[in-house]
């Protein structure tokens, strides 16, 4: 399943991908387009003027000024070009970079012109007899540009230079194309995204099926089994029972050990009955009509595993483990959940270690911890410890863990797992106090 949410996440990934990269390509496309579009207009415009600009007019305009013929029909010429056209300004410039003309008003003759501070490369050459659109410039906040235009004298000399600005108008259309692209992008986004996560919740919910179709399966399997082990073991059992029960009346030393043998089997009967439950898919097997002491069933459960602890050389802590705590599960059941927490803490110790049993109480609730110096469990697996059929043994079977937890709920509890590889592993318990 990991395989196919990367797969999705990577599909959904080059979707949004390509599609930015494809709309760039289209914003790419249509500013150079409206840019060289623009920039061949004021070539032509400009062009279009100096072939009917006399080069004997700038001579005389420059010699006479405002008061000579020649400046009046530069005049005429530039002024109704500008009205026209919607240029930002039109202007004539001689070969020394001088104003001859200047539609902005009759104070700019004689003064260099302007453009040779904002684009002094493209003026020498258009001075060198080269027609030529200007670099972008920015003017009070708005970007213009200049086509140039030489106007050729005697002997083929520059004689002046016609220059039309022209504001790059463009930029607001372009500026609008790019904000509905971003806005197209993201709709697309948001839409991949989407079936994205459709895709992989589909995934997942198929998952889960698949898995309790699984768990299903296995339980069905072991409930054929369950059933079959529970009639061959119970009548070894009874007669294991029968024969405790007369050895402790033959020897009456032994009458304790044989009534440790007496209770284990019992208990063991039940616990093939639970088994059985569970494989049946019945509810949990919590009675909440015969509750228990788990203070007490916890010391017993001590007290029968007292030599196993010795024999594994695991030193025991207890903490405040005296004194009742009534909960609403019967008594045999405390000990199955307290026996399979202690014997799972001793097998994570096999070569010795510390097992520290403490209880508290918080919010009406009894807490039961159990931790261990073992092996430890990883924070991933700990999460998962308690599901059927889920275990960190080799040849475990993923049961007892499950039917403590089950245990554990039945009475309205809880059981949480917690530990670190190579630094133990802690079990609580959380059982809510019975009112008696």
């Amino acid at each position: 399943m990991n395989r196919a949410i990367s797969g999705t996440l990577l599909f959904a990934a080059v979707a949004v991908l390509g599609t930015l990269f494809l709309s760039w390509l289209s914003y790419v496309g249509v500013r150079t387009a409206l840019e060289t579009e623009f920039q061949r207009r004021l070539s032509n415009v400009a062009a279009a003027t100096a072939s009917q600009i006399s080069p004997q007019d700038i001579a005389d305009a420059r010699i006479l000024g405002d008061e000579g013929t020649g400046y009046a029909n530069l005049e005429v010429q530039l002024t109704a070009l500008r009205a026209t056209t919607g240029l930002a300004n039109a202007s004539l410039f001689d070969s020394a970079r001088a104003v001859v003309f200047d539609c902005r008003g009759p104070e700019y003759p004689h003064e260099p012109t302007r453009l040779d501070t904002l684009a002094p490369g493209d003026v020498a050459e258009a001075l060198a007899g080269h027609a030529i659109v200007t670099q972008a410039y920015t003017l009070s906040g708005a970007t213009y540009r200049a086509g140039l235009a030489p106007v050729s004298g005697a002997g083929g000399r520059v004689a002046g230079v016609v220059a039309v600005e022209g504001r790059e108008d463009y930029r607001p259309v372009l500026a609008r194309f790019r904000r509905r692209l971003a806005s197209t992008v993201f709709v697309i986004a948001l839409a991949v995204a989407i079936l994205a996560a459709l895709r992989i919740r589909a995934g997942l919910a198929a998952e889960r099926l698949e898995r309790r179709l699984a768990r299903a399966e296995n339980l069905a399997a072991m409930g054929r089994l369950t059933a079959t082990l529970a009639h061959e073991i119970k009548n070894p059992l009874a007669i294991i029972r029968g024969s405790a029960q007369r050895l402790g009346k033959l020897e009456p030393e032994a009458e304790r050990m044989a009534g440790f043998i007496v209770d284990e089997t019992d208990r063991l009967s039940r616990t093939v009955a639970r088994y059985l439950q569970f494989a049946r898919a019945e509810e949990g097997t919590g009675d909440a009509a015969a509750p228990g002491d788990a203070g007490a069933a916890l010391r017993a459960t001590l007290d029968l595993l007292d030599d196993e602890c010795r024999a594994r050389k695991v030193v025991v802590g207890r903490s405040d483990l005296e004194g009742e705590a009534p909960v609403a599960l019967d008594a045999e059941s405390l000990k199955q959940v307290f026996l399979n927490l202690i014997l799972n803490a001793l097998e994570a110790m096999p070569e010795g270690g510390r097992l520290d049993l403490s209880r508290a109480e918080r919010g009406g609730r009894f807490e039961f911890a159990v931790r261990d110096t073992g092996s430890g469990v990883a924070p991933e697996i700990a999460g998962r410890i308690g599901e059927a059929f889920v275990t960190t043994k080799a040849r475990g079977s993923g049961l007892g863990l499950f039917l403590t937890r089950r245990l554990v709920q039945s009475s309205g509890g809880d059981l949480e797992i917690s530990g670190e590889p190579g630094r133990g592993t802690t079990c609580v318990v959380r059982l809510p106090r019975c009112r008696r």
